[in-house]
């Protein structure tokens, strides 16, 4: 597995997500939305190496374990929305992108993008982040919802 580069990951996570959640016929969506929502990891395209030709496939799987509230698509979505304008404003702000801060996993190497985007679901706060996670022979796109308690205070 190559080395992942910190602009490639938040490019490669903004695309893959605008590609999947707006982009896409409703039908499409709602069919994504009902794998994320089961756990699933859903195959999303490959990123292809140039220079030879290898690829390696790419997924994107939820983790709703810190979800608090109601969740539904229409929630879903509003928080990927939400997530994407985040996205937008951090590339507006800082168009190299210099102080784009992530954090690793060192157990399983996973790449946790540092923007997270907040959602009020009737009184809790949800807190949506992108993250990558290299495996042996693919890369994940994971939607995580990370404990969002101490964000109202």
């Amino acid at each position: 597995m190559p080395k992942l580069d910190l602009l490639k990951i938040f490019n490669l996570s903004a695309n893959l997500l605008v590609a999947s959640f707006q982009r896409q016929p409703n039908e499409d969506i709602d069919e994504l939305y009902k794998n994320l929502r089961q756990g699933k990891r859903v195959p999303a395209g490959k990123l292809i190496n140039e220079k030879n030709g290898n690829f390696i496939p790419l997924y994107l799987q939820l983790d709703r374990t810190n979800y608090r509230g109601k969740f539904n698509k229409r929630n879903f979505l509003k928080a990927v929305q939400i997530l994407l304008e985040k996205f937008a404003q951090k590339a507006d702000d800082d168009k190299e992108l210099e102080k784009l801060e992530a954090l690793t996993s060192p157990m399983s190497g996973e790449i946790l993008i540092n923007i997270p985007a907040g959602m009020r679901v009737d009184e809790e706060i949800n807190i949506l982040m992108a993250s990558v996670l290299p495996c042996k022979e693919s890369l994940v796109i994971r939607l995580l919802f990370v404990e969002g308690q101490g964000a109202h205070q």
